[in-house]
């Protein structure tokens, strides 16, 4: 293409047909891409209709600005975006790159990089504290793109599941068998919010105030002081039979020195019962916690992909 136009806009400009290719479109041979680099990688199957629905649903769980968010147009044509939320947690502002793509036919252009340009300012310009976002470990390029954006890496996060029945006992404790004065507590994800070890540089589908309809566990000890805890999402049949859990964040306070017993006390409980088969995922969690990975590939976990969490974050101002 001899001497494309290339200029920036925002996706609130944009027809929600528009949007929805942008989204469909934009993301084309990332989960080829995926799946070159991690052979495991499956997808959940979108079946096509509703999509624009669906678009517009995940537009309101994940926060997404539509004011904010940036399209980027070569002759006038909406061809890349970069989607961003907005959300202030506890007195914090927090922002979100929720997907950067460009149509296949586009890239080279350096759209992606004028994006993530203006993606930063308007960060910046609405003065927010933390923005997140989460990018493929391998994607070099990208991991580029974004440490010019202002970006740095925080966090090396990890995607693992197992469906079969668990044939073992991985894990050294199950209910009933805990240490002497441990005790455990379900609750709302909220409740782990203000543990002084709540892990919050995370992604942002594993904080606590994205998993709505999530849970919290925690584990107290005999003086009940939270010592441990998980955030996670179950699903059931409509028999009441166990189809999903899905965990998210799994913490121990560094404190203790009985970690390893603790994650797998948590492990245990989540999972179980071994002998019943069901989608059991780890979503986007810290590899900062090796006794969790290594628990999890002695009990037969396939690893379905590696990310990283980058991090931009407000400059403190210095006292004069």
């Amino acid at each position: 293409m001899d001497n494309p136009v290339i200029r920036l806009g925002r996706l609130h400009q944009c027809t929600f047909e528009q949007a929805l290719e942008l989204k469909q479109r934009g993301f084309e041979g990332y989960h080829d891409e995926m799946r070159k680099h991690y052979p495991n990688f499956l997808p959940a199957a979108t079946p096509a209709p509703g999509a624009l629905n669906r678009l517009l649903d995940g537009f309101g769980t994940e926060g997404i600005h539509p004011e904010l968010s940036i399209v980027g147009y070569v002759n006038d044509k909406p061809v890349g975006f970069v989607f961003i939320a907005i959300k202030t947690v506890d007195g914090k502002k927090l922002a979100w790159n929720g997907g950067t793509g460009v149509f296949p036919e586009y890239r080279g252009y350096g759209l992606a990089k004028l994006m993530m340009q203006e993606a930063q300012r308007v960060i910046l310009e609405e003065e927010v504290d933390r923005a997140v976002l989460e990018v493929v470990a391998k994607n070099k390029p990208a991991i580029t793109a974004y440490e010019k954006g202002g970006f740095r890496i925080a966090d090396r996060i990890v995607g693992m599941t197992r469906e079969e029945a668990l044939t073992a006992p991985f894990l050294t404790f199950s209910r009933g068998n805990e240490p002497e004065g441990i005790r455990l507590q379900y609750g709302i994800p909220e409740d782990v919010a203000r543990l002084p070890f709540y892990r919050d540089k995370v992604a942002w589908g594993c904080m606590w105030h994205y998993l709505k309809s999530g849970e919290s566990l925690i584990v107290y000890d005999a003086q009940d002081k939270a010592i441990a805890y998980a955030l996670f999402q179950r699903s059931r049949k409509a028999d009441g039979q166990l189809q999903s859990v899905m965990i998210c964040q799994c913490e121990v306070s560094p404190e203790r020195n009985d970690r390893d017993a603790l994650f797998r006390l948590l492990l245990s409980d989540l999972f179980g019962p071994y002998d019943v088969p069901c989608i059991r995922t780890i979503e986007n969690l810290s590899m900062a916690n090796p006794e969790v990975i290594r628990a999890l590939e002695e009990a037969g976990f396939t690893l379905n992909y590696e990310q990283y969490v980058m991090l931009l974050e407000k400059e403190e101002k210095q006292p004069e």
